[in-house]
């Protein structure tokens, strides 16, 4: 007796290749960025990359010392921004690097 073939909802198949592909990481990171380039100024903005969020940090990258400088001296308000636009983002902490 042949069993029946399994059928999904085509919700949790569009979740699990979001997840699989990392698409939603991109979107998250998107909105990441766009609130600290509110923050800092778009000529900022250039000059990051966002990361992953690890353990509730978020990790940015920074192109230069200049621009890494002034992400620690804004770090309150960008993370005061994130948690209050975006409160399901869990994030508690930033983490600034410079690019490799």
């Amino acid at each position: 007796m042949p069993s029946k073939p399994r059928v999904q909802k085509i919700s949790s198949l569009v979740t699990q290749l979001m997840s699989r592909r990392g698409y939603a990481q991109l979107a998250v990171g998107d909105d990441f960025l766009a609130m600290i380039g509110t923050t800092v100024g778009e000529t900022l903005r250039s000059a990051i990359t966002v990361g992953n969020v690890k353990k509730g940090v978020l990790h940015v990258y920074a192109a230069d010392s200049v621009t890494l400088q002034e992400l620690n001296f804004q770090k309150r308000a960008i993370l005061k921004r994130i948690q209050t636009d975006l409160p399901d983002s869990a994030v508690t902490d930033l983490r600034f690097r410079i690019q490799s």
